[in-house]
Formats: structure tokens, sequence, C-alpha cells
């Protein structure tokens, strides 16, 4: 997703190449106040986890473009072993783990690795039985105006994001453990995971802002480039870490055992337990079960400590 463009009515995004890349060194922004922001927020407690992404803009210029007017967004977010707890696809092509704040209700918001269709061989929420591992991370795309308007003579307004900071978007997770958020850039990292892109951000005007600009350059690709965007990662720490734990408090009662049972029957959604799913497949399995029944007949790991 380097190298994003406005074409006539929006946005062109270059999405990340099928192999690893191999990227300039970039020195992160030596001021976070001078740069945009990006901001992952850490949450603990049961599954799934609500996970909020922030922006904020760069400090006001007298400019008609620049890094005070970020009107898009393009990043993937690793998420490590956990996965999205709802993975049903809404009239937005969003899964239903992804929900937009109002502030962004005139922008279109892209999960560009949602799913498997059309062949694709890897995706955030493979068929179950597929065989597909989900992706280990989500590659989200965010650009104006939403609806696009119809071609026309008249010049097509580009909205910026909010001045902020402001959440964009919250992410449902589930998963056990504590495990680390990460945006990938090159201010962290001179290669990425396979399908991954690093961050990029540009202006009102079309001009990718995400490093200092250096005029017949791309951005981002000269010795010495600065970020203009500062990244903040956070972290998902979901409590007990219990097959079949569904509230989290430490113990998986009976109530629990047959809600299990009736997701494996096909007569309740995933969703309504997510810990049931230890190996995040979409299914739970008798081999599941039996792990929540040793649990049930012994005790969770850190039982005591959920129950202060």
């Amino acid at each position: 997703m380097r190298g994003w463009r406005f074409g006539l009515l929006g946005l062109v995004v270059m999405l990340s190449s099928p192999q690893n890349t191999t990227a300039q060194t970039v020195t992160p922004c030596p001021n976070p106040d001078n740069c945009a922001q990006v901001s992952v927020m850490s949450q603990s407690g049961s599954a799934p986890l609500r996970i909020p992404i922030f922006f904020r803009q760069g400090p006001t210029t007298a400019q008609s473009g620049g890094i005070d007017k970020i009107a898009a967004l393009a990043f993937s977010l690793g998420i490590g072993t956990a996965q999205l707890a709802d993975c049903s696809i809404g009239d937005s092509g969003l899964p239903g783990s992804i929900s937009l704040n109002p502030s962004v209700q005139n922008f279109r918001v892209v999960v560009e690795n949602a799913t498997c269709a059309n062949g694709r061989t890897h995706c955030l929420c493979p068929d179950a039985g597929s065989g597909i591992t989900p992706d280990s991370f989500v590659n989200f795309v965010i650009y104006g105006p939403n609806p696009l308007p119809t071609p026309g003579p008249n010049p097509v307004d580009i909205p910026t994001l909010p001045v902020g900071p402001q959440e964009l978007l919250t992410v449902d997770l589930k998963g056990t453990g504590t495990v680390p958020l990460h945006i990938y850039t090159e201010t962290k990292e001179s290669t990425k995971p396979q399908f991954t892109a690093y961050l990029s951000v540009g202006d009102k005007l079309a001009v990718d802002q995400t490093c200092v600009p250096v005029s017949g350059q791309p951005p981002c690709s000269s010795a010495g480039s600065v970020s203009q965007v500062a990244i903040t990662d956070g972290a998902a720490t979901f409590a007990g870490g219990c097959v079949g734990d569904c509230n989290g408090d430490g113990e998986v009662t009976v109530d629990e055992l047959l809600k299990m049972v009736n997701i494996s029957l096909g007569n309740n959604p995933v969703t309504d337990c997510p810990v049931a799913d230890a190996n995040n497949d979409g299914e739970v399995t008798i081999d599941e079960i039996i792990q929540a029944v040793n649990s049930a007949l012994t005790q969770c790991p850190n039982a005591a400590a959920l129950r202060h």
C-alpha cells in the first residue's frame, strides 16, 4: 500500500506485494507533537476485547495540504495469535468485528483481506473447513468521500480526517494471553511479513506525507528519510486463557459446556463464546469441548486472580 495516489474520484491503493519487502530505513518522528499520530490502544479483560484505533492530525500550517490535512490512511495492523471475534460480513463489506466511529461516516473504510472470496489463499475470515489459517494482520484503507460522487466536470472535494485525537474505529478480538498489536512502518522494521503493507498517509492534495517530502524522490526512499507520522503500538491481554470460559470469570461451568455443544452442533454462532474456539478455525470441535471439560474439573489458569 506504499505509494497510494488519488485517482479521478478518490484514492487508488497499491496493495502490498505477495513477497516480503525490504524498505529504506526511516528515522522516526523526532517530536510526536509535530507529526500526525496513529495509536493502537491497549485493552485487557475477557474476550472479545474491543481495541480502539485513534488518529490525530499534525499541527496546523498555513498550507493548503500537508501533515495537518491528512485525508487517507493505509496500514497493516499485526494482531499476532489473536483473531477477529466476529467474521460475519455486513452490508458495508466489513467484518462484524470492525465498528466505525461516526467521525468517519463520510469516509470509506476497507479491510482488504477480510475474506477469501474469489480464490484468495489468505484472509482473516476463511470458510470453516477450508484449511486456511486466518491472517495475523488486518489491512486497512481509509479514504473519502463516501459515497464517491458520479464522474463529472466539477472537482471533487476530498474530506480530511478529524483533527483529533479521535477514535476512528474499533476492532473486536478474541485470543488468549497477551498479544502485541503492531502497525508495520519503515521506522520500526526494514522488512514486513508477506501480504502486509507499511503505513502510508496522504493529504487533501493527494501528496504522500508519510515522510518529509523530498523533491523528485518517492516518499520515504531518500537517504535519511524522516517520518511525519508517530505510531503508538498496543497490546491485547485476554483474561483467563481457559477454553470454554465464555464470561472470563476463571471457571468453566455446565452452562458454558452446553453453550459449546450448541456451537459445535451449529445451533449457535462461535461469537457466543469466542474462547471456545481454541485454535481459531471458526469451529468448536470435540477436542475443544474435552479441553473445557478438563478445565471444569480442575481450574483455569489465573482463576484465583480473576475472582479478586
